[in-house]
């Protein structure tokens, strides 16, 4: 039990009460917010075999040359290897040539890949101009090396898929790597 003095004004009043009259620890409404909870943080594990999807560089294009920026449509691949749809909610990658910075992007449109599918993503990414003239003088100075042909260039690139599982939703990072052939 407990006393309580209230005053309003000119008039003071002494209240005594039990704390555990007032406080019920479960009452029906209570348990059934704990089991629905309880429900809800099972069903989180039930994708815990969840398979990070594979993203590849499938084809890149010129869009656009401006003064002091390049657009390209870069198509990325984005295979699903798990039992269930991904939904991808966004996109955002780096592009890498030659071990310089090239162009980055983002994606933003909301895209499904079926169980075991794979889908085409694009992506525009975009690219200073000066930075490319740097990577393009670059290259021709290591050109101009002795037994150094140039027959093709490297490529590396990162970044990170958001996707949706229906229940979870994550973002991924990825990474793909390979040569662009300039025969």
């Amino acid at each position: 039990m407990s006393d309580v003095l209230i005053s309003r004004g000119n008039q003071k009043k002494l209240y005594t009460y039990t704390i555990m009259k007032k406080l019920p620890f479960f009452r029906p409404i209570q348990l059934l917010c704990l089991s629905v909870l309880f429900l809800l943080s099972g069903c989180a594990g039930l994708n815990s075999s969840f398979e990070t999807p594979k993203v590849t560089l499938a084809d890149i294009n010129v869009r656009e040359i401006k003064t002091l920026e390049t657009s390209f449509l870069v198509q990325l691949r984005v295979m699903n290897p798990n039992d269930f749809p991904l939904e991808i909610k966004g996109l955002s990658c780096d592009l890498e040539v030659d071990g310089r910075q090239f162009a980055s992007g983002l994606q933003g449109n909301v895209q499904a890949i079926e169980p075991y599918g794979s889908a085409l993503v694009p992506v525009e990414v975009y690219a200073s101009v000066l930075d490319m003239v740097n990577s393009v003088i670059g290259l021709i100075q290591s050109a101009n090396k002795p037994n150094a042909p140039m027959e093709s260039l490297t490529y590396r690139l990162v970044g990170k898929v958001h996707v949706s599982t229906g229940t979870l939703t994550r973002n991924v990072p990825f990474e793909s790597e390979g040569e662009l052939n300039l025969k």
